[in-house]
């Protein structure tokens, strides 16, 4: 493991098929918009009021920019094991997993986790890639965040519903696991290691 205590970055492919895949309709979107708005600015869309033109252009912009997003975000969603936490990173969104609430981890079948008819239509196509492949668990004692919120900002399937935890589609799981379980099993023996306090402090209160 390396001086600063931290793992490889591991790419999150189930991030990565969710939002990458509505890149090319924010590309047609913002081509129509941009299209019709430079139709208006010369007259040709006749049938549109020149009031539009400035919405039109707005719109396009919008649609280029989330199509940029689409493109190039999920290239910056990861997970990394650090010396006492577990990092999901997202483009607009950080999750520290402190190694306090993590019970153990275990390899999953996704497709057997999530069958294909369990899944609302609109995702069998894209997660049927995803069916056969091996993803990580990882338990917790409890979720650091609200339900509703993970699922917002992650994906639904990245909440496991047999356990509390997470489900980890990343592209290899069983190096990831191993360093994984190197840094957790650091953590958990510097922490063993620690002469008995007297008391509960402040510091340890708010730890948890």
């Amino acid at each position: 493991m390396s001086k600063k205590q931290r793992s490889d970055r591991f790419h999150l492919l189930l991030y990565q098929e969710i939002v990458g895949r509505h890149a090319r309709k924010a590309l047609l979107l913002s081509f129509l918009f941009l299209g019709l708005w430079i139709l208006v600015d010369r007259g040709i869309a006749y049938w549109l009021d020149r009031a539009t033109q400035r919405w039109l252009f707005a719109g396009g912009l919008v649609a280029l920019a989330y199509w940029l997003f689409a493109r190039f975000g999920p290239s910056l969603a990861y997970a990394q094991a650090h010396h006492d936490h577990l990092r999901l990173q997202t483009p607009i969104f950080r999750l520290n997993i402190s190694y306090r609430r993590i019970i153990n981890t275990r390899p999953i079948v996704f497709g057997k986790l999530f069958p294909s008819e369990s899944m609302p239509h609109r995702d069998r196509r894209p997660m049927k890639r995803f069916l056969g492949a091996t993803a990580l668990g990882i338990d917790l004692r409890g979720l650091p965040l609200p339900t509703w919120l993970l699922r917002l900002f992650l994906s639904r399937y990245m909440l496991a519903h047999d356990q509390i935890g997470f489900v980890l589609l990343i592209e290899d799981w069983m190096r990831f696991s191993t360093q994984l379980t190197s840094l957790l099993g650091e953590w958990r023996a510097s922490r063993q290691q620690r002469p008995p306090s007297s008391g509960i402090g402040v510091s340890d209160l708010l730890s948890d």
